[in-house]
């Protein structure tokens, strides 16, 4: 399966014209200038298997710093279409970590955003949703809200004062060359508009996901940026799938880019942040679960510990 998808996506890329030079991507090649965190987060794994007790036990620790704030998830540019299917229970995008909290006595939600629309648009609306509630808040996104929330504390910088930290995952800050596949050129974007339609998202907003339009986004704003993850506690939380099961992210491993199938492993870091990495997923596998998943823990159980992390504390092994 992992060849015939090669080949289709190789036909597709043979057929939209692109074939970037080889130097290309040089900027998503460099490491993160931020602060690796992983080797905290293994504190909580036992043989591969993220340990609900640990989790559970160092979060009860700090739970009392985070039950008076609410925990606001954020969804991704297809998240409409994911959180419709949550409906079915066929498929849980966000909700089961949601559901978990509330049972837990938290006040979570997710974010009233047209997923759809671009990362000006949903940069004002998150702010308009912290500065309406006022707050404390935590934040947590998924891929391309991610960008929508920076933009938020880039262009609103008073609404900062609401957030009490902000958990990243998965998020394209610097881009991802598929985008540019999809968006490069006339014939490309005819197809891409199709596929975008069929899921409900937009052509012209995932074009601003390009490398290049990203990475001169992050070279704008780079002083903002930076006062804004000086005010604003962040933990970014990338991923790569080592076993390449995506075409695109065969492609992407081609190019020399450490990827999770669509998104880079280093685009999904902030500079000046903190961040954990996560071996053998895909993208959206940290946030969704469905019928067929295969993943070495719960969602809830992991961002109980990027919340211990975040937080500054400790895991402690569970008892025997």
């Amino acid at each position: 399966m992992n060849e015939a998808g090669a080949g289709v996506w190789g036909r597709l890329r043979g057929r939209l014209e692109y074939d970037p030079p080889a130097d290309r991507y040089v900027r998503l090649k460099r490491e993160p200038m931020a602060s690796d965190e992983t080797s905290k987060l293994q504190g909580f794994f036992n043989g591969g298997t993220l340990n609900a007790d640990i989790a559970d036990t160092a979060f009860q620790r700090v739970a009392h710093r985070i039950r008076a704030s609410r925990i606001l998830f954020a969804p991704s540019l297809w998240g409409g279409a994911a959180l419709n299917g949550s409906r079915t229970k066929l498929v849980e995008y966000l909700t089961q970590q949601v559901r978990h909290l509330r049972d837990q006595g938290f006040d979570a939600g997710i974010a009233d955003i047209e997923t759809g629309a671009g990362v000006a648009g949903n940069g004002g609306r998150l702010a308009e949703i912290l500065r309406t509630h006022h707050c404390p808040t935590w934040i947590v996104t998924h891929s391309k809200s991610g960008l929508d929330a920076l933009q938020a504390l880039v262009a609103f910088p008073d609404v900062r004062r609401f957030v009490e930290g902000w958990i990243a995952f998965q998020a394209p800050f610097f881009g991802s060359p598929v985008a540019d596949v999809v968006c490069g050129n006339h014939r490309s974007r005819n197809v891409g508009r199709a596929a975008s339609r069929l899921l409900g998202a937009n052509l012209d907003t995932a074009s601003t996901l390009r490398a290049d339009v990203r990475c001169q986004y992050m070279d704008e704003h780079a002083v903002e940026i930076a006062q804004a993850v000086n005010d604003v506690s962040v933990m970014c939380v990338r991923s790569t799938l080592q076993s390449l099961r995506w075409p695109t992210g065969r492609w992407l491993n081609d190019l020399g880019l450490a990827n999770d199938g669509l998104v880079p492993a280093n685009s999904m870091v902030l500079p000046g942040t903190r961040y954990v990495t996560f071996d053998g997923l895909g993208h959206g596998e940290v946030e969704t679960r469905h019928l067929f998943s295969g993943r070495h823990m719960e969602q809830a159980d992991l961002l109980k510990a990027l919340f211990v992390l975040l937080l500054g504390g400790q895991p402690r092994k569970a008892a025997a």
